[in-house]
């Protein structure tokens, strides 16, 4: 714990109170506080001036020992605005409560033993350095009040949550970016699908916008199941087999001249975009079904369609 603030509160010598009482401590005085003090079973509580058995305590002391020949104390569980209280100087002079050697109060009995540290507000140190004696009412305790040190402005755990909260916001920003970057290369592979399945006639340029922005959409989702009790299947992935597996609107193969005496399968007229040719096989079963309908006008377009394709 050597890295842990301190609180300077005692050093060896004699102080009186304003009542007039004289104490003396000794170096052999202060190691024995430090030696008996027990803060697993018997903390000092951290206070603001001397509070009553109900008040609050804004933390604990959670050790003590002497550090050259002052009696320093080690703060834990320090409360945060507390704390900011301590470090805006708004407690400027600390109390040491001690119970005397004797008192059956007391959790070591036979010689002094911590019982709380307060904080005080306006009222100056008599004594210079570690600062003034004075008695508390209650049972046999002294309280000897001293100037607060600079190590107490260590105890503040702004910088230590300031720190960490920097740290959360960057570690964020790093989620944040690698997910942006993730979703911009899944984007462009929807795009490139999209395109290419555009180019093979399966998808209209017109639904090109929409189906990447549908792509996109589904891309996050996690696997379902389609049936009860079939396989879980990712929603993007499914879409783009139905979309490999499609019929191409148009077929843009290399034509073929056109058997002219087979029947409903002469060549067409068909305005194709400019750059493209019209499969013959698709123009001529789109021929014969029109011509199947005008032989039997009661047949309906896909009716016609499937007859053509059984006759082909």
């Amino acid at each position: 714990m050597n890295d842990a603030p301190t609180i300077k509160i005692l050093r060896p010598g004699s102080f009186t109170s304003v009542e007039g009482t004289k104490v003396s401590f000794t170096a052999a005085d202060l190691a024995q506080i430090a030696a008996s003090y027990k803060p697993e079973s018997d903390p000092a509580p951290i206070v603001v001036g001397h509070p009553k058995m109900a008040d609050p305590a804004y933390g604990w002391v959670g050790a003590l020992e002497v550090q050259g020949d002052v009696l320093v104390a080690k703060p834990s569980e320090i409360a945060p605005s507390f704390a900011e209280a301590v470090k805006a100087g708004h407690y400027r002079k600390i109390s040491a409560q001690l119970y005397q050697p004797g008192d059956p109060n007391s959790p070591a009995p036979e010689g002094w033993y911590l019982r709380h540290v307060g904080f005080l507000g306006a009222a100056a140190p008599a004594i210079k350095g570690l600062g003034q004696v004075s008695f508390a009412a209650a049972a046999a305790a002294i309280t000897l009040e001293t100037t607060l040190e600079n190590e107490m402005t260590t105890i503040s755990l702004s910088e230590h949550e300031s720190a960490l909260a920097k740290k959360d916001a960057e570690l964020q920003a790093a989620r944040e970016e690698a997910a942006k970057v993730r979703a911009e290369a899944i984007h462009r592979e929807h795009v490139s699908f999209v395109e290419a399945a555009s180019k093979a006639g399966k998808v209209a340029p017109a639904a090109k916008p929409v189906l990447i922005g549908l792509l996109d959409q589904l891309a996050p989702l996690a696997p379902v199941s389609f049936a009860e009790g079939g396989a879980e299947l990712s929603p993007v992935e499914e879409l783009k087999k139905l979309i490999d597996a499609a019929t191409p609107l148009i077929s843009f193969g290399e034509a073929a001249p056109a058997d002219k005496k087979a029947p409903g399968k002469a060549p067409v007229s068909f305005a194709a975009p400019s750059g493209f040719e019209v499969d013959p096989a698709a123009a001529a079963l789109h021929a014969r079904a029109k011509a199947l309908q005008a032989e039997n006008p009661k047949l309906d377009w896909w009716a016609a369609v499937n007859r053509a394709r059984a006759e082909a």
